[in-house]
C-alpha cells in the first residue's frame, strides 16, 4: 500500500470514528468535498498544511496521520492494530479495561 492510500485509510478512520462525512468535513477545513474524497481514496497527497489542518481538527497528532518507520508498506495486521489503539484512544479508561480483558482472553 503506497503512502497516500495509508494517509487516506487514516484520514477516513479518524473521519468515521468522529462521525462526520466528507461534505462536512470539506465544510470545515473550507475545500470542495471531492478534495477529501481525493485524498481518502489515495488519488492525492494532501499539502502539510492541510494534514496539520486536519490532524488539530480530530486532535490528532500528525504522526497518527503519517505512515512513519522504514517499511515501505504497511502489512494488514500492522494496519488492523494502528485502527484498533487509534479507537481505543476515544474510549474512556473502563472501556480500555474491557477491551484488554477481551484481547488477553483470544491469547488463551
Amino acid at each position: 500500500m503506497s503512502s497516500p492510500h495509508i494517509i487516506g485509510e487514516r484520514i477516513r478512520h479518524y473521519r468515521k470514528l468522529h462521525n462526520v462525512t466528507q461534505m462536512e468535513l470539506a465544510k470545515k477545513l473550507d475545500v470542495a468535498p471531492r478534495y477529501i474524497s481525493n485524498i481518502e481514496q489515495g488519488n492525492r497527497r494532501p499539502r502539510l498544511d492541510m494534514m496539520v489542518e486536519i490532524c488539530n481538527w480530530f486532535g490528532v497528532e500528525l504522526s497518527d496521520i503519517l505512515p512513519l518507520g522504514t517499511k515501505k508498506e504497511t502489512c494488514p495486521k500492522d494496519q488492523l492494530i494502528y485502527e484498533i489503539a487509534a479507537t481505543c484512544q476515544t474510549l474512556d479508561i473502563s472501556q480500555i479495561k474491557i477491551v484488554k480483558t477481551m484481547i488477553c482472553s483470544l491469547k488463551g
